[in-house]
């Protein structure tokens, strides 16, 4: 099965930004847990990776206030473009969008924090990974969730799985256990499943 594929993303968000957060209202109480795992601190320095519209953005401005900072990187200008709305809508000062893909990236600070939120494309790039964490902060927070094959037991689960994945993964490599190479490069990291096994949330601390 082939990896991700870069042009494909970038037309599929093409199409996708203006409808997309509202075909991801299914997924809001995974990216409510993932930014809850992320246990933010006042002031920290978190790194949304694929940001997209910015949908966590706000939750994770709850957490670390107007002294912290949020850098969103994506590799979509159009999925930037609404998140740049977003964030100027609410007048957030403390927010930096970083147009590039997840393995070229130059981020302006070190991340206290790293959220993959529904981003099974950059979970399994080894690259990808290897340069946002060598990034970090060592011990720094990790969180990732998204969608995953459910139990076969699970059918309408797995109809409804099949039927959105599509429209936002390039791969399905992996995807029955998104979190393997991650777990490779992170410490002690935990995975909850929820859904009835169609999504998961992961976490645990850079190297």
């Amino acid at each position: 099965m082939s990896g991700p594929d870069r042009q494909r993303a970038l037309e599929q968000y093409r199409h996708a930004a203006s409808s997309y957060d509202r075909h991801m209202w299914f997924a809001r109480g995974t990216h409510r847990e993932a930014v809850r795992r992320l246990e933010l601190q006042s002031g920290q320095v978190v790194l949304d990776v694929a940001c997209g519209t910015g949908l966590n953005f706000e939750g994770i401005q709850n957490r670390i206030g107007p002294g912290g900072r949020v850098i969103g990187l994506d590799l979509s200008p159009e999925m930037l473009a609404v998140a740049r709305e977003r964030v100027a809508a609410a007048r957030w000062e403390n927010v930096t969008l970083v147009e590039s893909a997840a393995e070229d990236a130059e981020l302006p600070a070190e991340p206290d924090a790293l959220l993959f939120s529904f981003t099974h494309d950059v979970l399994r790039s080894p690259a990808a990974l290897d340069n946002l964490l060598g990034h970090a902060r060592p011990g720094a927070r990790v969180v990732a969730a998204g969608g995953k094959w459910p139990p076969r037991w699970a059918v309408p689960v797995h109809a409804y799985v099949r039927l959105q994945a599509p429209r936002y993964v390039t791969t399905m490599e992996g995807f029955d256990r998104p979190w393997t190479l991650l777990a490779e490069r992170v410490r002690e990291l935990e995975i909850r499943q929820r859904s009835l096994g169609g999504a998961y949330v992961a976490w645990g601390q850079s190297l």
